[in-house]
């Protein structure tokens, strides 16, 4: 049996709304990050990664824009170092730069913290942080923990949210 957190009063287990005032009661946490059903499909190849031996992070300043589709935004944002990228959390305190959470982030399947955008001497790169979702560069699957070069126009998908990262 199932209580109602509004009236307390037991229901019938699997059901949705109470008998008695009709409340929902499936519990639902918002700061949680859905598992998306199709996010095991994908079994690609990903592109080669950057050489990590070879790599130095650049404290040079670019620029990229991030166009959302789904919401029709355009985000421009300066990349010296490293952005992250999630959704805020202020129980947390947590704040990534590139914040997807008013793009329906948690419904999407994006993760608190998802991925990192890297400026480095020999480019800028994406790195999926052991994601729940996991990030999708032009439709490849990234294996976490590994920086992967990104080019002017990628798509790239945090879970279910689509973004394409042009260079300014």
């Amino acid at each position: 049996m199932i209580k109602c957190n509004e009236c307390k009063a037991s229901n019938i287990e699997g059901s949705l709304f109470c008998s008695e005032c009709g409340a929902f009661i499936v519990d639902f946490d918002p700061n949680s990050t859905a598992v998306l059903p199709f996010s095991e499909f994908i079994h690609r190849a990903p592109p080669p990664p950057f050489e990590t031996e070879t790599l130095t992070i650049s404290q040079d300043v670019q620029k990229i824009t991030i166009v959302i589709p789904s919401s029709r935004h355009r985000l421009q944002l300066t990349v010296s170092g490293q952005i992250r990228v999630g959704r805020s959390d202020p129980e947390t305190g947590l704040f990534p730069e590139l914040d997807l959470t008013q793009f329906e982030g948690a419904d999407r399947g994006v993760s608190r913290l998802h991925a990192t955008i890297q400026s480095f001497d020999s480019g800028i790169s994406i790195i999926d942080l052991n994601s729940t979702n996991g990030t999708l560069l032009n439709m490849y699957k990234l294996p976490p923990e590994e920086p992967y070069p990104l080019q002017d126009g990628d798509e790239v998908r945090f879970g279910d949210l689509l973004v394409h990262i042009f260079f300014d």
